[in-house]
């Protein structure tokens, strides 16, 4: 039988602390700073309401991360949450600048964090202490009279209730207030919102910016010159939701804008991951979008557009694509196309390029037998997506034969092969059949982690059929 620890003294003082909510109440402006942390985790971990909201409103330190106390309760104990800290943000007698510096409403989850306080001199700073935290506190900022309210933003500059409501307690300090937007996804940009956009954040403070746009480019014709003012962005993402652009794509002033919004990409000096979805003018204006990038991108991703030949052979020649670590062409038809410029590429990215999604392409065996040379260098690849394309059983077997080497991939996602449809329709019993002969196939060859083997998209039901350790077939053929 194991001999227990006695609880030490400051165990025993939080204990006794939790089990008077008057006594406790009462002493938190007494509270040592590292006593005060401690007691909040624990009264927050126990959901003692009227504890946390005292204690938010009594709050030491100059970091306060919101989005992961407001994603770490119930929705009832937000609300606690968000009556504490809007009771410190309107407190007059105890100005918020005297303590509280950051408030960080990103919502990443990770576990609770932690803040070590240090009591020189009678200040404090802010810092973790769990090396796996998904997000760190920002670094100590220097004394200053400004408070500085981190978020992430999504759509028409809306946020979450509970975000908006604390603002009106430092609304009135609109001159000590700075708020620093880190990720932005935007849909439908209108522009009203650009002037509001332009007043309220600062833009070398955005990190990660999407936009999801419709055939009505003119807000974003507003925007984009902005874009040379994100010193920090790392990763852009355009999202075209209309499915008649074409009608529009082809007028003067489309096609001015459009050379003139990828000239622009050119002046984000830190750009590094760049999605396109969608994006019409992309078979047009290839060429003069990788010659405007101005760094070596890690992501590439130009999904479900119409790309052609010559884009293809400007990918491959491409030197800011050289050390790709992600590319995605998924949805790009290229059953057409020779593949031997996206071979080059993949030559050229084999030591740094981890993942490939290649997901309905429509590539057919002949066309796969030109990349499994250059597939088989990509040493660091961890994941495949080769679903909804036209492979025979020959060649897919001969494609997990020149996966042999890749010894660190973890994820790979194949099509049922051609042997499994009848007059394009997935007969279960093929499906059956082959799907296991496959997987044998690999696990002589390697020992492999995640597996799937799987049938287009029914047309009734929206499933696939999917073979991993068992088979499950979609609604139709169950």
């Amino acid at each position: 039988m194991g001999i227990r620890n006695p609880p030490t003294l400051e165990e025993l003082a939080r204990q006794a602390l939790l089990r008077d909510e008057a006594l406790t109440i009462s002493v938190l402006e007494d509270l040592p700073k590292m006593l005060f942390l401690a007691l909040f985790q624990e009264a927050f971990s126990h959901r003692l309401p009227n504890i946390v909201r005292a204690m938010m409103a009594a709050w030491p330190f100059p970091y306060i991360p919101v989005g992961t106390l407001l994603t770490s309760g119930t929705l009832e104990f937000s609300q606690v949450v968000v009556e504490g800290l809007r009771a410190l943000l309107t407190q007059q007698d105890r100005p918020v600048t005297g303590n509280v510096r950051i408030l960080d409403f990103r919502r990443v989850a990770h576990e609770i964090w932690t803040v070590e306080a240090r009591t020189e001199d009678g200040d404090c700073s802010t810092e973790t202490v769990s090396e796996k935290q998904a997000v760190k506190p920002p670094p100590r900022y220097e004394q200053r009279q400004r408070l500085k309210v981190i978020t992430d933003l999504y759509s028409r500059f809306q946020q979450e209730e509970e975000e908006t409501d604390l603002l009106p307690g430092a609304q009135h300090r609109k001159d000590s207030l700075q708020l620093c937007c880190v990720n932005m996804k935007i849909v439908l940009l209108s522009e009203d919102h650009v002037i509001m956009f332009r007043q309220i954040f600062r833009l070398w403070d955005i990190e990660m910016l999407e936009f999801t746009l419709d055939w009505n480019w003119s807000s974003l014709l507003r925007f984009y010159p902005y874009l040379a003012h994100m010193k920090n962005l790392h990763t852009l993402s355009l999202v075209w939701m209309d499915k008649n652009t074409y009608e529009h794509a082809y007028t003067s002033e489309y096609k001015w804008f459009v050379r003139a919004f990828i000239s622009e990409l050119s002046k984000i000096s830190s750009l590094q991951h760049l999605y396109m979805n969608g994006i019409c003018f992309l078979s047009d204006n290839m060429r003069h979008l990788l010659r405007n990038l101005k760094n070596r991108l890690e992501t590439f991703c130009v999904t479900h557009c119409q790309l052609f030949q010559a884009n293809l052979n400007h990918l491959s020649q491409c030197q800011r694509l050289c050390q790709l670590k992600h590319l995605d062409m998924s949805g790009v038809l290229l059953s057409n196309l020779c593949m031997m410029p996206l071979r080059f590429l993949l030559e050229k990215v084999a030591d740094t390029l981890e993942t490939l999604e290649l997901e309905g392409c429509g590539i057919k065996d002949s066309q796969l037998s030109d990349l499994l040379p250059a597939l088989s260098q990509c040493s660091k690849l961890s994941k495949v997506n080769f679903y909804t394309n036209d492979f025979s059983m020959t060649v897919l077997s001969d494609l997990l034969h020149y996966t042999a080497n890749l010894s660190k991939i973890t994820m790979e996602q194949y099509p049922a092969p051609q042997e499994c449809y009848e007059l394009g329709v997935v007969s279960k019993e093929r499906f059956v059949q082959f799907c296991p002969v496959l997987m044998d196939t690999l696990r002589a060859i390697r020992q492999p982690k995640r597996v799937y083997f799987a049938t287009d998209v029914c047309n009734r039901c929206s499933k696939r059929c999917v073979y991993e350790e068992e088979t499950r077939l979609c609604s139709c053929l169950q």
